[in-house]
């Protein structure tokens, strides 16, 4: 089966500028690049009566890369990350869980609104004090746990009738494709019967160290997706992206440091931040043999999820991207 291919879009005022603010203007660009649709990340409020039908397939839920201690009631832990409640509550926009909730039942309302099929949902809780050296002090298991709470709680408050994709990440203390079993211990978890795998190629090829060359990316992944052979049913969408950081990765793991030490949350969550824009860097595949990793996964979807700041770069992205699929493109 042929898949969708969709382009990856934020409702960033930044992004929708590059269409004078206007969500025609971006159909007839997807259509003109020659893709069946959008995955959006709503950021900021969207109205989905000014969106052309169809156009949305898919929706990224908001990444909440802290979520553990709020949705616990932990106040002592969330005042030892952030400092004090007041910028706890400017972060999350309250004190309590149903911050949390309350966004996710909005969004998923929102997926419902749009026709989506599926929304992509992280589940991380990335500790910025050990940013760098992985060396998390919470496990994946409890992090997996309260993630699948959050969305089962959501989920039974919202009207959304689509797939839940779970997108994995590199973290050891999130969700990961790793050996142990945590799509399985999602799975057990969830209440909703629609679940599903979002794979992210970026996120794979950090989780193993990172690499430097396109070549030994397209190795890697090739011999690793054959070995993920008893997901590939859970597979519904790709986010499929390049990203060659590893020596960067291998540097700051082993540089001595585990994280941002400002005193000040918000520098530290700066610097938290900027360190994961050079680890992932959303670029695209260029080789030859890129078509393999759709063969291996067979998803519905292919997202081609790029970092931009202007048309040319993303048109550039999207052209190497699909000069590399040449054969598999359609």
């Amino acid at each position: 089966m042929t898949p969708s291919f969709l382009l990856n879009f934020s409702s960033l005022a930044r992004d929708l500028a590059l269409f004078h603010g206007n969500w025609q203007k971006l159909a007839d660009f997807v259509s003109q690049q020659g893709f069946n649709g959008v995955e959006l990340y709503p950021v900021e409020n969207v109205d989905p009566e000014q969106i052309p039908k169809g156009l949305i397939r898919g929706l990224h839920l908001r990444f909440f890369v802290l979520q553990n201690e709020l949705w616990k009631g932990d106040i002592h832990g969330l005042k030892r990350i952030f400092g004090s409640l007041d910028t706890v509550r400017a972060f999350y926009g309250s004190t309590n869980k149903e911050a949390i909730l309350s966004t996710y039942v909005n969004q998923l309302e929102l997926a419902q609104a749009l026709g989506c099929s599926y929304v992509v949902f992280h589940i991380a809780h990335v500790d910025l004090e050990h940013v760098y050296d992985w060396q998390m002090k919470t496990d994946w298991q409890e992090t997996l746990e309260i993630g699948c709470q959050i969305m089962n709680e959501a989920l039974s408050a919202s009207t959304f009738e689509g797939y839940v994709l779970f997108e994995n990440l590199w973290w050891p203390n999130g969700f990961n494709l790793g050996p142990d079993g945590q799509f399985e211990f999602i799975l057990n978890e969830m209440k909703y019967e629609k679940c599903g795998l979002c794979l992210d190629t970026g996120h794979l090829l950090l989780e193993s160290g990172g690499f430097d060359t396109q070549k030994e990316a397209l190795d890697f992944l090739r011999k690793r997706l054959r070995g993920l052979t008893h997901l590939k049913e859970h597979i519904v969408s790709l986010h499929l992206s390049c990203t060659l950081s590893g020596a960067y990765l291998t540097k700051t793991k082993e540089a001595g440091l585990a994280g941002p030490s400002h005193r000040n949350f918000w520098k530290r969550f700066s610097q938290a931040r900027a360190h994961v824009l050079r680890l992932d860097k959303h670029d695209p595949f260029e080789m030859q043999g890129t078509c393999q990793i759709l063969e291996l996964t067979e998803p519905r979807f292919v997202v081609f999820e790029f970092r931009f700041s202007d048309l040319d770069t993303w048109k550039r992205k999207i052209f190497l991207q699909k000069k590399a699929l040449e054969g598999c493109w359609s």
